[in-house]
């Protein structure tokens, strides 16, 4: 979700970029963003912009590099409005911290993840009381 995600806050595309429709989507454009067809005429035009133009780019990455890229847009297109704006929340948050504890995000991401379910759910617990 981190490159969704800044793509979705990166800077403005330049005014003469039009937003493109998803029926004006190429077919590969499509096939790369397709977890997002539901929400695509919805998204800000901006948005729409920048991730057009990173589907161009995207058939030069890798293939577990788009795999991955797709993946993340399918569990963002999961996720209800709610959870996408804790989401960009915590994203802005973490824009915020200082470039050294910023690096250390995704390992402490991972060490997270790699805990069991009910430790997991102790951590959130406090975090949930907070207003």
């Amino acid at each position: 979700m981190i490159v969704l995600l800044a793509l979705a806050s990166g800077p403005l595309p330049a005014a003469d970029a039009p937003a493109p429709t998803w029926s004006q989507l190429s077919p590969q454009q499509k096939a790369f963003l397709a977890p997002l067809e539901t929400d695509w005429d919805a998204m800000a035009p901006d948005q729409r912009v920048r991730l057009a133009k990173f589907s161009e780019k995207s058939s030069s990455l890798p293939k577990e590099e788009q795999d991955r890229i797709r993946a993340q847009m399918q569990r963002w297109a999961g996720l209800s409005p709610r959870q996408r704006s804790e989401v960009r929340a915590h994203w802005k948050k973490a824009q915020k911290l200082p470039p050294d504890q910023r690096r250390e995000l995704p390992q402490r991401w991972l060490e997270y993840d790699q805990l069991p379910q009910e430790k997991k759910q102790q951590l959130r617990e406090p975090a949930a009381a907070k207003p």
